[in-house]
């Protein structure tokens, strides 16, 4: 009997170390699919979100063009557009983002004290509302009706200095049918303060009954909360359903943004996304290095927690001709068909377009794994 125990504990530390092993991913090829297209916009770092079959992108600044291909004033800090998914790889096409919502103001639409509608106060600073992340997907309904949140840096901005240490706004994302675009409303303004860490900001995912919401520490690394999906809708504006990642362990006490025991080893807080990957059974990271490289890197984990793998590059793309040669790199699981067997992968740059305006351009790429 000792026996057959001591075999049957070995048998399950095997398991234990098999169901835990770094998984390497391995590029089997890439396909390029143009740029992303917004006719008549110039549009800033767009991100994803599935959206009951289709796909609602959320952009940063924006300005419209003239006829002559000139930008515009005012720039408007986000806004937002549908699209549908990309062709197969035999056949890429640039994909089309359909046009924002009401143009004049913004999609998360400012609060009363950040200088609205466009964020521009009369001392000379700026107020913007850059989503780095799409809205978090609670639910899924019929005819295209679904319920999202999206947490907003409240940043103030000297030039391009940051003169404040933000806190986040909660947002309410929701619609009833495939269109128009959702409406998005605020929902608790600064719902973590800026002595918090800014939950949801960064990247989430959703799995297991619960929303995994990640947020930027000072110290460049990712911290984690989740908040159970108990409601119909898999509220998040409940902070009751709330629990954080506090020295390895969940807690229902919310940290302090300098609590040195909350940053999560092998982690960046570099703008990326964070998936559920069934082909390798693993939470996927996947995000660049920052301004001025267009190079992507991943990383794993068994759990939202980890433990990560080092991360490790895996994709370098052109960078842009103007001012801003990269940045934003970012991944799209709302692309795919959710197998994990390929992602969609953009980053963002400036170029100069054929009137000499200097916009933004957003290249899609296909990525297929071995």
């Amino acid at each position: 009997m000792a026996s057959l125990v001591l075999r049957c504990s070995a048998a399950t530390l095997l398991f234990s170390a098999a169901a835990l092993a770094a998984v390497t991913p391995v590029v089997s090829s890439t396909t390029s699919y143009g740029s992303l297209v917004s006719s008549g916009l110039t549009r800033d770092s767009c991100s994803s979100s599935s959206w009951s079959g289709n796909v609602l992108w959320v952009c940063r600044d924006t300005e419209q063009l003239s006829s002559s291909g000139q930008p515009l004033l005012p720039v408007v800090a986000n806004t937002a557009s549908f699209s549908p998914l990309p062709n197969a790889p035999s056949n890429p096409q640039p994909l089309v983002l359909s046009s924002p919502q009401g143009f004049s103001t913004p999609y998360y639409l400012l609060e009363s004290d950040e200088c609205p509608p466009y964020g521009a106060c009369s001392d000379g600073t700026r107020w913007v509302g850059w989503p780095d992340t799409g809205p978090v997907v609670t639910f899924r309904g019929g005819s295209g009706s679904a319920n999202a949140y999206a947490f907003i840096a409240r940043v103030h901005l000297n030039g391009l200095t940051q003169v404040n240490t933000p806190s986040y706004s909660l947002y309410h994302v929701i619609s009833n049918s495939a269109g128009p675009i959702p409406s998005a409303s605020l929902l608790v303004g600064s719902f973590w303060s800026s002595s918090q860490i800014g939950y949801g900001s960064a990247a989430s995912v959703v799995n297991n009954g619960f929303a995994y919401l990640y947020g930027a520490t000072p110290n460049g690394k990712l911290a984690l909360a989740r908040a159970a999906q108990t409601g119909f809708l898999g509220a998040l504006d409940d902070k009751t359903l709330y629990q954080y990642y506090v020295n390895g362990a969940w807690t229902s006490t919310a940290p302090s943004r300098t609590d040195s025991t909350i940053p999560i080893p092998n982690t960046s807080s570099a703008q990326g996304t964070i998936y559920w990957s069934p082909k390798w059974s693993s939470y996927v990271w996947i995000g660049g290095d920052g301004f001025p490289n267009a190079n992507f890197y991943i990383s794993t984990a068994p759990n939202p927690e980890g433990p990560w793998t080092a991360s490790t590059k895996f994709y370098t793309g052109a960078v842009g001709t103007g001012s801003l040669p990269a940045y934003s790199a970012v991944a799209h699981p709302s692309l795919t068909d959710g197998t994990g067997n390929y992602i969609f992968i953009s980053w963002t740059r400036t170029i100069t377009n054929s009137a000499g305006a200097e916009v933004y351009d957003q290249p899609l790429v296909r990525v297929d794994w071995k």
